[in-house]
């Protein structure tokens, strides 16, 4: 059953994905470029949803559902998070836009998966750069009074103030967050360690698939919601950007698999599980990987100005 309910959510969140603004990279661009914060502020509904939709999983079953690992803030984390910005730049989409590239039709976007696969060669990447280990942290709990409760009030706000905008503007963006945070938690709260990230690294160090069912059949549900949901919306169309967007896929998914392994989790995991399940490590990692594509693409439009 809960395998069935985890292939199920998994293919609800590609789904909803799909018919939202939540790719960190053009959500950046929109801030430094029109100063418009509505698709970051977009993101961070998705995010309350999820949220408030695990606390009442772990209210309900508190001896099924899992919980995030935290890890301190030092460091590795920074500079991981720092590589994972750069790559998500230099990939022209996050792992979350990455999906809606690839399901839309965009081929070029495949290359981003050879450059996960690669970064997975790089496991001791910390080591060589002389960087510290991380070092798990504590978790917010109910136990650790205000900070958790504040938190957990702040996400229940942006989510009542999205449930206001779906049924008095019938925003359909809006319910497609919300049904993209709900489905996440479900599908983290049941197998906290599937992504298509982390899925790759498996297959490259030779683990058997079968080993992996569930989560392999997740990750298609993943791809196959977000799939469906472009071809019902007129966006799917095979396409081929170029060899130079080819080359620079696989660059950022390269910088981006290298800058997961260490934070750990790719910019989903943080955005639908860690920051969720109030792992303060995750939003630190989240806001230097936003910082840095910021100043990325600042520093790109200078340059084409002086060019």
């Amino acid at each position: 059953m809960a395998d069935s309910l985890t292939i199920a959510a998994a293919f609800v969140l590609g789904f909803a994905l799909s018919r939202a603004s939540t790719c960190t990279v053009a959500a950046t661009m929109r801030l430094v470029t029109l100063r418009r914060v509505d698709w970051l502020l977009g993101i961070a509904v998705a995010v309350s949803w999820s949220a408030v939709a695990i606390y009442a999983l772990r209210l309900a079953f508190p001896e099924s559902t899992a919980a995030p690992d935290a890890f301190g803030i030092n460091t590795t984390l920074i500079v991981a998070s720092v590589v994972m910005g750069a790559g998500a730049w230099l990939n022209g989409g996050c792992f979350v836009g990455s999906v809606g590239h690839i399901s839309s039709g965009n081929v070029s976007y495949v290359a981003t998966f050879a450059g996960l696969a690669a970064a997975r060669l790089f496991e001791n990447t910390d080591r060589l750069m002389g960087l510290a280990p991380m070092q798990t942290a504590a978790r917010l709990t109910p136990e650790s009074g205000g900070q958790y409760w504040a938190l957990l009030g702040l996400f229940a706000l942006l989510l009542v103030w999205s449930m206001w905008r779906i049924f008095k503007r019938r925003q359909q963006a809006m319910i497609a967050l919300s049904a993209m945070g709900v489905a996440a938690a479900v599908v983290y709260s049941l197998q906290p360690d599937w992504s298509y990230e982390a899925l790759i690294g498996r297959m490259v160090h030779g683990q058997d698939v079968r080993d992996n069912l569930v989560i392999l059949l997740a990750v298609i549900g993943l791809f196959s919601g977000a799939t469906l949901s472009a071809m019902l919306n007129n966006r799917f169309q095979l396409r081929h950007s170029g060899w130079r967007s080819t080359t620079l896929s696989f660059a950022g998914g390269l910088l981006m698999g290298i800058g997961a392994q260490f934070v750990p989790g790719g910019n989903d995991t943080l955005l639908l599980w860690v920051i969720p399940g109030f792992a303060l490590h995750g939003l630190a990692s989240y806001l230097i990987m936003v910082g840095t594509v910021a100043i990325l693409i600042m520093l790109a439009r200078a340059r084409g100005a002086t060019a």
